[in-house]
Formats: C-alpha cells, structure tokens, sequence
C-alpha cells in the first residue's frame, strides 16, 4: 500500500476530528449541574488565586483547566488543550499498533477511534475526554513489559510509565480498577514482567502524591470522589447480576455502531422545522437507521470477539515466542474483559459508557483483528467501505452536536465560560 496515500488518509481523518472536536467543545451544554461547569469553575479559581493544588477529588481536572488558562488567559484554553491530549494518544496508540496491523487496518483504526461518536460524543470539559492519554501510555507499557530480555534500565522506565498511566486513569474514572485488575492478571500470568524495582519506585511517589487525598478524605468522609457517577455499596454488581452484563454489553457495543442513548434518542430535530409533524418523522427515520445499523454491526463485532477468544484460546495457557506480539495483545483484550466482570462484581460504582472508555481502544482490537483477515484485499476495496464509515460518522456526530441532550447549536460556549469565570473570580 503507498504510504502517501496512507498518510493522506489519516490526515484527512485528523482534520475532520479536529473541527467536529471544535463543534463539540462550543457546542457543549454549561450549567451548575455539568461537570464541565464544575472544572471551569474551580480551574478558574485555583488560576485567580494562585493555591497550591491540593491532590482533592478534582485536582487533576483542575489543573487541566487552570494550567493552559495560566498560559492564555481565555476560557478556550482549556479546549485546545483537551483536542491536543486526545490527539498526542491517538500518535501514541497509532504508533504502537501500527507494529502489528497492517496500513489499511490502521486507517479503519483511525475513523474508529477519531471519528467514532463513543469518543467525540464526550468531547466537552471533563474526566472523560482526557482518560485517552492515560489509556495511550497504559497500552504502550503493557506491551513493552511483555517483553521479557529487555535491559532493566527498559523494563523500569516501562513499569513506571504502567503504573502512573494507572494513576492518571484513577485520577478521572472510577474503573481504572480494571486496569489495575488487568496488570495483576497479567503478572500472575507472567504475560508481562514488570522490574520490580520500578514498582516500588512508582509506588512510593505515588503514596506521596496522594497524602493530600487520603488527607481530605478523612477531614470529610462524605465528600464525593467522582463526580457524575452512582455509588453503591460494595459488591453491588454481583447481587444486581444486570451491571455485570451491561459492562460485556458496553465492550461489544464499543465496537459496533450501536451508540450512546442520548444520540439515539434525545437528538432533536427543532432546528431544522417548525413543525412538530415533521421533527417526529426525522426522529423516527434517525432512530430507525441508527437502530437497524446497530443491530448489524454488533453482530459483527460480537463475532470478531468470538473470533479472537477462538484464536487465543490454545495459547493462553502456554507460552509462546516473544515475537508474536499480536498475540499478546490478544490475551491483554481477554483479560481485561474478565477485568471488566471482576470489577463490575466487587465495585460500588455504577459504571456507565462514558465511564468504561478506557477499555475502549482494547475493544477495537478484535474489530481490528477481524478487519486485517482482509488484508490480502487491494486497498482500493478498502476505501468504499472506510469512506461510508466516515461519512456516517460524521453524520451521526454533526446532528448529535446540533442537538441532544449535552449538546446544542444555541449554546455558545465562550460568552457561558466566561460568565462562569467572572461569577466565580467574583
């Protein structure tokens, strides 16, 4: 396949997410309720006064918005840096897999994580827009450590980018158990070899990063870790068996088109007609293509899982040559989705798509391996079936944005932030 050509492709691909990211972001809904309105509000503040940054339930989205609004004080800062993050995670997990796809199934990686409303629908201020970058740095570790005659030096670098990679993710959603899950897994398995100097190395600095949060923890008990998200009591999901189910759900539906409730049935139609008649028919034929395409495509993705676990079902408990590093990263996607189980079970958290997206790249990954199965085909018969992915895609996110439930072409982000940072200087 001409690289030109690939490189043009993906190009293309980041352009489109790059001004559907922009929609999203000035699109997004700011009241006292949203989270977005929460970090902007505290970003603002710790900006203003200059505070030290206490490692609170937010201090993260805090410093996410309140770092790039210390280098330009505009309330779209914030925006820019968001776009950026998912972007540098992109080129990280692009880079990486691109070792073990071919050319063809990286550009069928590219619209499905750039354009793929699963990601670009929580293009907005909050902890699930920035969980990517986390994900990108988990990913590339975890597959280094499974590379076991790597020098130390290697091998301890990798075990702490694995471990802060976790802490970031623990910093934004309450399911980084899973990855935590995953690694311990995957060590008892002797899938990856962490060094264990590293371990100790990561761990200690992160028991000093988080005296402040076990500090503000005890001085308020009640006070909330993450926000946006039901708590339960522990071991919640294995007496209510439906949350273990609706986490399997959630990983094949990440890999089909069968997207988030609020696009399939809260996008509205009010801007495009006055007329209540015509708004219920354009919602009925929405909600139709996008169920009947669902339905399709999750079969698809439910039989690349089945797929998958069928190839890696004669390795899994043995061992085999290094090199094989698909493999690999075959047995970390079925690990992690008995992690999800696992997690589900014994957490007291209500676990909801936009919280579990940092399983999503690993729920590509049979999609993905289904897709390079094709790949004796010219890549001319490619470019139909991307093309129509692309453009339905786009589709789906441009009329999502116009209007839905976080979304709305009659918010204007930049006048809302704004007052949101005179009240809270104020």
């Amino acid at each position: 396949m001409n690289t030109l050509a690939t490189r043009i492709a993906i190009t293309a691909v980041v352009i489109f997410h790059i001004i559907l990211a922009c929609f999203y972001s000035l699109n997004q809904n700011l009241n006292v309720n949203s989270e977005g309105y929460f970090m902007l509000s505290e970003g603002v503040y710790n900006h203003y006064s200059k505070q030290t940054l206490d490692l609170t339930a937010d201090s993260l989205k805090t410093v996410l918005v309140s770092s790039p609004m210390n280098l330009w004080e505009n309330t779209i800062a914030p925006v820019i840096l968001l776009v950026l993050l998912r972007l540098l995670a992109f080129f990280i997990i692009f880079k990486e897999l691109a070792k073990l796809f071919s050319p063809s199934t990286m550009i069928w990686f590219s619209v499905l994580f750039l354009l793929s409303p699963w990601l670009m629908y929580s293009t907005a201020l909050g902890a699930d827009a920035y969980i990517q970058l986390g994900v990108a740095g988990y990913l590339v570790s975890v597959l280094k450590l499974t590379r076991s005659n790597q020098p130390r030096s290697s091998t301890f670098l990798w075990t702490v980018l694995l471990a802060f990679s976790i802490l970031w993710c623990l910093a934004l959603s309450p399911a980084w158990g899973v990855l935590l899950i995953t690694t311990v897994i995957l060590w008892i398995k002797k899938t990856i070899h962490p060094n264990v100097s590293g371990l100790i190395t990561s761990l200690a600095v992160i028991a000093v990063i988080m005296i402040p949060y076990v500090h503000q923890l005890e001085i308020n008990e009640d006070s909330e870790i993450y926000v946006n998200h039901s708590y339960n009591y522990w071991g919640f999901g294995t007496v209510y068996v439906y949350p273990l189910f609706k986490g399997l759900i959630y990983w094949i539906r990440y890999g089909s088109a069968m997207f988030q409730s609020e696009i399939v049935y809260k996008t509205g139609f009010s801007w495009l007609s006055d007329s209540e008649t015509v708004q219920s028919y354009c919602s009925y034929a929405w909600r139709s293509i996008l169920i009947i395409a669902g339905l399709l495509s999750v079969i698809i993705s439910l039989m690349a899982n089945c797929l998958m676990i069928k190839e890696i079902k004669p390795l899994f408990f043995r061992n085999f040559s290094e090199d094989r590093q698909l493999s690999y990263l075959k047995i970390i996607c079925t690990v992690m989705l008995a992690s999800i189980v696992l997690f589900i079970a014994v957490s007291p958290y209500t676990l909801y798509s936009n919280t579990l997206s940092l399983c999503y790249v690993f729920a590509l990954i049979p999609l993905l391996n289904l897709i390079e199965k094709f790949n004796s085909f010219h890549f001319g018969k490619h470019v139909p079936y991307i093309a129509v992915l692309a453009v339905f895609f786009i589709i789906v996110n441009g009329l999502a944005l116009m209007e839905s439930k976080d979304y709305s072409n009659e918010n204007n982000y930049m006048d809302r932030s704004n007052d949101i940072v005179s009240e809270s200087f104020n």
